[in-house]
């Protein structure tokens, strides 16, 4: 199967890339939050690229991840938090994981009472890879959900499951990841059953990665 296999955080690239992400993002989000506040850092060193994970590789999932924090007494990161998820959570995390390393000068004054915001736009090099295609008609009757919608990146809700999965030759559906926590866990491991149902297109020009939703049947 063909993939793309060139990755590239477009948003921590350098420093002055989290400041120009930063700022862009302002206006997306609620809270009012400053850009990144680079020149309290120790030094530029003091922050680094996250590490894209190994299973986002596999998926080629992308998404942008915007965090909301603030700078603790020691220079420390305190209360970092998602602010805009990137429907991924294991993007998520590793925006988060990163963050907290960072290193601000200690001992600051009322910077510390500022929110400050920091976005990371995970991208993948190169033109967009050829895809399965959902085989209409292919997955199982349900008297729960209504159907797959393949390339739906919206987050878990009470009206559809995220979920990534790989396909194999046959086009069937495995290695099925559902994008959900606490009361839509039990609607997810339902959702990931039924969309091995289905069956896809694929042929060895396109990669084997899919991702999308399984919409609930409205109530």
């Amino acid at each position: 199967m063909k993939a793309r296999t060139i990755i590239r955080l477009t948003a921590v690239t350098g420093i002055a890339a989290w400041i120009a992400s930063a700022t862009l993002a302002q206006s997306e989000n609620r809270v009012l939050a400053r850009a990144f506040p680079a020149k309290l850092l120790v030094s530029k060193a003091s922050c680094t690229t996250p590490e894209w994970p190994l299973e986002a590789r596999r998926y080629e999932i992308e998404g942008v991840t915007l965090l909301h924090f603030h700078i603790g007494a020691d220079g420390g990161i305190d209360n970092a938090k998602v602010a805009g998820t990137s429907s991924w959570k294991l993007l998520d995390e590793a925006a988060l994981r990163s963050l907290v390393q960072c290193k601000f000068k200690p001992g600051l004054g009322e910077e510390r009472d500022a929110t400050y915001t920091i976005q990371f736009v995970w991208t993948l090099d190169g033109p967009p890879s050829a895809r399965p295609q959902l085989i209409e008609g292919s997955c199982a009757p349900s008297a729960r959900f209504s159907k797959f919608q393949p390339y739906n990146r919206n987050a878990t809700a009470r009206d559809g499951v995220l979920l990534r999965f790989l396909v194999n030759p046959k086009g069937e559906p495995f290695g099925v990841k559902a994008e959900a926590s606490g009361e839509h866990v039990a609607a997810s491991a339902a959702a990931a059953e039924y969309v091995k149902t289905c069956r896809f297109a694929i042929d060895p020009t396109m990669t084997d990665t899919v991702f999308g939703r399984v919409l609930a049947i409205a109530k």
